[in-house]
């Protein structure tokens, strides 16, 4: 077990693990859900799942939400990767802005939570269809994660190609 925790990096540990612990345990809290976990494996394996989860709404929904309002300006992914290499704290900064993020997902996760636990007690057919929604949910959700992480595997690619390209030409002319 030992090993596993010491694993995790300060960044999974604060945008998946934290959030879905703290999750897990509000959502007992606040709408006697029990997803807290007595076995300890099983516990850090859920919540970190969990936090996967609250850790993608923030990016998928959330963000979009977020720049849609106007409230924060991103720049283009090439410049962020320039900018990495010239300035090391603004890994730091970023691990603090997605935990910041994932926060803020957490928050409207426990809200969407509210609601859903209502529908459940209020309507036979809504707890009958939950398991499939759910289901349906998390394997869009995913697709959709996996589709941007991709983008972002893409991106890296090709900048780090046109850099080597760009110094080539430079060294070979």
């Amino acid at each position: 077990m030992e090993n596993i925790l010491d694993k995790l990096s300060s960044y999974n540990f604060f945008t998946n693990l934290f959030p879905g612990i703290l999750y897990c345990y509000l959502a007992d809290s606040l709408f006697g859900l029990q997803l807290l976990q007595g076995d300890l494996l099983v516990g850090v394996f859920t919540y970190y799942f969990v936090g996967m989860v609250i850790s993608r709404v923030g990016s998928l929904i959330v963000e979009e939400l977020i720049k849609k309002g106007g409230l924060v300006e991103y720049v283009d992914h090439s410049s962020s990767i320039a900018a990495e290499k010239a300035d090391p704290k603004l890994q730091t900064l970023l691990e603090t802005n997605n935990g910041y993020r994932s926060v803020i997902s957490l928050l409207f996760c426990l809200f969407i939570t509210g609601i859903w636990t209502f529908l459940l007690s209020t309507s036979a057919w809504f707890e009958r269809l939950s398991p499939w929604l759910i289901l349906g949910g998390l394997l869009v959700l995913f697709i959709f994660a996996f589709r941007k992480q991709t983008s972002y595997i893409v991106g890296r690619v090709n900048q780090h190609t046109q850099s080597v390209k760009s110094e080539s030409k430079s060294n070979g002319s």
